[in-house]
């Protein structure tokens, strides 16, 4: 791949098989298995058979390029492995390459997502029982999580490390996780609002809104009632004196009443004697 820093893991072939790996590292590159086998004789043609385990974390479809190398599965092994027969010369080698992605990293946003997870659940939780406890969890997955970043910002000298690198660090990802768990179930022992004292607080709002809703109402009836009686006054008489005092002091000093129907008639006759 062009442009990539390759990774390189020598297998040398001769009477037997010989694992080395050549220091080119970088985590932003490919891993290149470099496979070599070779002809020891000086004097006979022979053919030599290459066989390369892969790591276990290896998949076919990671696998970017293996040449005209065969892939196969060993159940004993528990791997993938690539193989091929080749008819060399006397002293003569050939080299294969199997080009890998990367797979040996963790992911920025996995680790985001988990120390986001955890903060949330530090801030759901600080302000109960188990608030020192979510605290001290935080804490340790602060840490694994940013002893994770800084492995994998260092360049280990060979892929070997790398991978053993990786390794260890899916064990301290799985503890992180663990203490997330423990998080969770602390959120989850939180004593919830109980039911009596929520109907309890339903009523007793109700109950305040009906005594605000009742007292509303009397004062506008008492309102109403002072209103109808200043409008609606009727007296007795034209030009009495009596009549240039208002209603209400009337009602208060006992005076007269209103007309009725029959006092109207009694008027009229006398306006017809007259």
């Amino acid at each position: 791949m062009l442009g990539a820093i390759r990774k390189y893991l020598c297998l040398l072939i001769l009477p037997f098989f010989i694992l080395a790996f050549l220091p080119s590292y970088s985590i932003a590159a490919n891993i290149v298995l470099k496979v070599i086998a070779a002809n020891p004789s000086k004097d006979n043609s022979q053919k030599v058979t290459v066989k390369a385990y892969l790591p276990k974390e290896a998949k076919p479809d990671h696998i970017i390029d293996k040449g005209d190398l065969e892939l196969a599965f060993d159940n004993q092994q528990g791997s993938y492995y690539v193989f091929g027969e080749y008819e060399l010369k006397p002293g003569e080698t050939v080299e294969k390459d199997i080009e890998i992605r990367d797979i040996w990293v963790v992911e920025t946003s996995e680790i985001e997502t988990l120390r986001s997870e955890a903060s949330k659940l530090s801030d759901m939780l600080k302000n109960t029982e188990f608030g020192d406890r979510v605290s001290f969890l935080k804490n340790s997955i602060d840490t694994k999580l940013d002893q994770i970043v800084d492995v994998q910002k260092v360049s280990p000298a060979n892929p070997e490390r790398h991978i053993s690198n990786h390794r260890d660090n899916l064990k301290t990802l799985e503890s992180v996780k663990a203490d997330l768990a423990l998080a969770r179930n602390l959120l989850s022992q939180i004593k919830p609002f109980p039911a009596v004292m929520i109907w309890k607080l339903i009523f007793a709002i109700i109950i305040f809104l009906g005594v605000i809703g009742g007292s509303a109402y009397f004062i506008w009836q008492k309102q109403i009632k002072g209103i109808s009686s200043d409008t609606f006054y009727t007296p007795s008489k034209k030009g009495d004196k009596d009549d240039l005092k208002s209603g209400p002091e009337k009602h208060e000093t006992g005076g007269e009443k209103g007309l009725e129907p029959t006092d109207i008639e009694n008027m009229m006759k006398e306006d017809k004697e007259e």
